[in-house]
């Protein structure tokens, strides 16, 4: 790192802050680095909201160790504390067919029968079956397209449905709600996403297998405390942090590049790093921005979702015995809405009026993520958030090596 080096992270959420952190650590104070973040507070999705006293994270909130060993390196070093969580979950969902399905993960026979009519149902059965056969038929598929680059990776998740065979009930009782619960997008748009991008993030999140799955941890404390903890070491190490600083345009200047703010002030740095979303680093490189990183970026797309805490039992399963930490609601052909069970998630008790049929909590604090007219009550507060879909062009993903070439970098 070169003596005096000015540097600035264009973004604060997790990848933001780490190559903030790392930057400023491992240059020994050789590198004057800013942050800048347009919101008002450092974490991007790392979102802490306080009820009655208690902080309940409404964006990050979840990871294991095998999937993000990185981070998990990162939080160790920072002194970040942890504690076990929970990735069950339900669905609760009208069939395109008549009728609706509702299970859950969670309770073992009773949460996976909690629609009792389910246990005469051959077709359940039949879901239960492919659901462990669908685990084989995605790790052969992507063994075959990564050994193969000649094999044709623009299949849809919806072609690859119909040459394996499985059945209506499969695609609107679990795979359908497991893809719009992770990327929260609407039912009908599922199956024309990438089979090798979804079916790789499922693997790679050990999401396909359901039993030995890695153990799902938690931030103690809440996600604002890790946040909390790197600006606390950034700022002892002489960064220096702009919030509520949008930035409108990173240009090239006399071999830096300059960094003009939305209010109009600008400064001029050696090195960039963006931390922010792919089409946000477009809209401030303009017309600066090469085909590759056209080419690139262009191909990740967002969806955005309101996000609401709240404590409407309404948008959980009819039967307490499908609660789990995720939980599905919606139809096969419209809007959707997931809610976050935060007592399970997080281990709180936020007291209010007993759930019948509930024993286990008194109350049902969630954080729900909306693609649906149907709106929860009992709301104490909503944010909207940005979240990478999984139909991007397979095509245009390029490695990221490129970046650095121009002193541009994204971590």
């Amino acid at each position: 790192m070169e003596e005096g080096m000015r540097v600035a992270v264009v973004g604060a959420g997790v990848s933001g802050l780490a190559a903030a952190h790392e930057l400023a650590r491992a240059g020994g104070g050789a590198a004057r680095v800013t942050v800048y973040e347009a919101e008002e507070s450092l974490g991007g999705h790392a979102r802490t909201a306080d009820v009655d006293g208690v902080p309940l994270d409404l964006g990050f909130m979840v990871f294991n160790r095998v999937t993000y060993p990185n981070m998990l390196e990162w939080f160790e070093e920072l002194g970040v504390e942890m504690e076990i969580s929970d990735m069950s979950l339900s669905v609760s969902t009208q069939l395109s067919g008549g009728g609706r399905c509702e299970w859950g993960s969670r309770n073992g026979l009773s949460g996976l029968l909690a629609q009792k009519s389910n246990a005469l149902r051959p077709a359940f059965w039949h879901m239960i079956r492919e659901i462990l056969k669908f685990k084989e038929d995605a790790l052969k598929y992507l063994e075959d397209h990564e050994s193969n680059p000649d094999l044709n990776r623009h299949e849809t998740l919806g072609q690859f449905i119909q040459t394996h065979g499985y059945s209506q009930l499969f695609q609107e009782a679990y795979l359908i709600p497991i893809c719009a619960s992770i990327w929260s997008c609407p039912s009908q748009g599922v199956l024309g996403f990438s089979a090798f991008f979804v079916l790789s993030f499922c693997r790679n999140h050990h999401l396909l297998q359901i039993f030995g799955r890695p153990q799902w941890l938690t931030v103690k404390g809440r996600s604002h405390t890790y946040v909390n903890k790197v600006r606390d070491e950034l700022e002892n190490m002489g960064c220096q942090i702009k919030t509520s600083c949008q930035v409108k345009s990173v240009s090239s200047f006399e071999g830096g590049y300059r960094v003009l703010e939305v209010g109009g002030s600008e400064e001029v740095y050696d090195k960039i790093i963006f931390g922010a979303h792919a089409p946000d680093v477009l809209r401030m490189l303009g017309d600066e921005a090469t085909h590759e990183e056209l080419r690139i970026l262009g191909a990740f797309q967002y969806v955005h979702s309101d996000i609401y805490l709240h404590r409407d039992d309404t948008l959980m399963p009819q039967n307490p015995s499908a609660w789990s930490a995720w939980n599905f609601l919606g139809t096969t052909s419209s809007g959707v809405s997931v809610t976050y069970w935060l007592n399970l998630l997080q281990e709180h008790r936020i007291h209010r009026q007993a759930v019948p049929g509930d024993a286990e909590s008194t109350s049902c604090p969630g954080s729900c993520r909306a693609q649906m007219e149907h709106r929860p009550s009992c709301s104490v507060c909503r944010c909207c958030k940005g979240f990478v879909g999984a139909s991007a062009d397979p095509r245009k993903q390029g490695n990221m090596v490129l970046w650095g070439i121009s002193r541009l970098w994204l971590p």
